[in-house]
């Protein structure tokens, strides 16, 4: 059992401290966000250089690309729910 799920299994009377380990969860969740924008954008830079990942589309670098941006971009507005002035992923500042 991960550490985030037997957190959010834990019930307290006690409002504050529920509020922290809130606050751990939302931490971790936001970790594991982040690292895994973080090998989609990985993914994404290394298809766009040609190099094959062959994650979601085999063999179509441009399909596949689009469809890691697409997970980046789906991961970028999970983190900004909770952490408003997150940046998200500027495709555009790479050229082609």
């Amino acid at each position: 059992m991960k550490v985030n799920e037997l957190l959010s299994e834990i019930e307290i009377d006690d409002s504050e401290l529920q509020n922290a380990i809130d606050a751990i969860v939302d931490s971790i969740l936001v970790s594991e966000l982040k690292a895994c924008r973080q090998r989609r954008i990985e993914d994404y830079l290394s298809v766009k250089d040609g190099v094959s990942r062959n994650i979601y589309v085999y063999g179509d670098f441009e399909q596949e690309a689009f469809e890691i941006s697409r997970r980046i971009e789906a991961t970028d507005m999970l983190i900004d729910a909770f952490i408003p002035d997150h940046v998200p992923f500027d495709f555009d500042g790479f050229p082609w």
